[in-house]
């Protein structure tokens, strides 16, 4: 099961929040363990979930009627509990829910929760959709429990990291063919097409991103590859990530193709001491911040100014989760966490330099889950 229900209903007990609605798309995977896929690419077709923070109660869920028998098949949660409505009436909708607000006001008042707190995703929900569940429920308090299944997704169950792994290896095998037509000299947007297919081949659910450029153009942070092709001497950077069973790859490197300049060197020796301290510093206990400091550190060595936002991040249903490895964060590091440590720098004309790994923390340290190389040259 994705769900971690004892960490959740920890959470929630303990900022006094007896129940919530989820209708974010992640979310709703990770109470469900169904792929809600139509949700995330159809943004208003949501799936929603009422969980209770009592875990002998179990959720119900209001999907739509096209996926009612999917999730009924995937979901652990109980058949009875996962209920189908219709997005427009049609006059012949017998055993659909027609007012899928009604219906969620109902059970939340005969659990009798309507009049105490209760957390939806104020977050992410449209205002007009925070209104129609004020105009059902206008005795609750509603409070945003985005940050609650947040941190509560923040240390994976023994199946997120499953997939995890698979959507690193996954993404790992596309890294590798870019890198194959980096050195043959190819075209940016060839070298990502070849990539792409290579990690459909392997699994992948759809590819994410594919940041590709090289020359002046791997300065851009989210380069689309373009029809250019990539020359000796000259920087090439790839940050690319992979979609395996609703959880995300993320997987950065920069290399120079046959000859480098001490320019270049320079900055690529900087992040990679920048990444690889980051990487040394995590374990179990020490803060997001500690590490952001361990990271930039090393990397002022070799320059001085290198500036970060942040140095890495959680890895997950979405692409950035808890932790933030960012300064001034004391979020304490946790065994189970999944996260990328990354550090970069941007420099027009020169370019962009970038490495990023996904990593799990253990009890004692940390395992990697790619092994794709970190020198300079290809």
């Amino acid at each position: 099961m994705l769900l971690n229900r004892k960490r959740l209903n920890s959470i929630m007990k303990q900022n006094g929040l007896p129940v919530l609605i989820s209708a974010k798309p992640e979310n709703a995977i990770y109470l469900t363990s169904y792929h809600t896929m139509g949700s995330r690419t159809i943004k208003e077709r949501l799936t929603y979930v009422i969980y209770f923070g009592n875990e002998g109660v179990e959720p119900i869920v209001i999907c739509p009627s096209v996926d009612v028998r999917h999730m009924r098949e995937l979901s652990w949660i109980p058949e009875n509990n996962i209920m189908p409505f219709t997005e427009f009436k049609t006059g012949n909708d017998h055993g659909l829910i027609t007012d899928k607000f009604g219906f969620i006001a109902d059970q939340i008042r005969a659990s009798g929760f309507d009049a105490g707190k209760i957390g939806i995703e104020t977050s992410f929900l449209s205002e007009g959709l925070l209104d129609s569940f004020r105009q059902v429920l206008p005795k609750a308090e509603f409070v945003d429990c985005n940050k609650i299944i947040k941190s509560a997704r923040a240390v994976k169950t023994p199946e997120e990291i499953v997939r995890l792994k698979e959507a690193c290896r996954i993404t790992e095998e596309g890294c590798k063919v870019l890198i194959e037509y980096a050195k043959k000299g190819a075209l940016e947007d060839e070298a990502s097409a070849h990539a792409k297919a290579v990690s459909m081949l392997n699994g992948a659910e759809t590819i994410g991103f594919c940041a590709v450029g090289s020359s002046y153009r791997s300065a851009f942070v989210h380069n689309n590859p373009r029809h250019e092709p990539i020359r000796e001497g000259t920087v090439f950077r790839f940050d690319y990530g992979a979609l395996y069973e609703g959880y995300w790859g993320d997987l950065a490197r920069t290399f120079v193709i046959s000859r480098y300049s001490q320019e270049q060197r320079k900055y690529h020796d900087a992040i990679r001491a920048a990444q690889e301290a980051g990487l040394s510093s995590v374990k179990p206990g020490v803060t997001a911040n500690d590490v952001y400091m361990a990271a930039v550190t090393a990397g002022r060595k070799y320059d001085p100014d290198l500036r970060r936002e942040h140095v890495g991040h959680g890895l997950g249903l979405e692409v950035h989760e808890e932790p933030i490895l960012r300064l001034g964060s004391d979020q304490v590091i946790e065994s189970g966490m999944v996260m990328c440590v990354e550090v970069g720098k941007y420099i027009p004309d020169i370019g962009g330099f970038q490495i990023e790994d996904t990593i799990l923390v253990t009890d004692t340290g940390i395992e990697i889950f790619d092994t794709l190389p970190k020198d300079i040259l290809i």
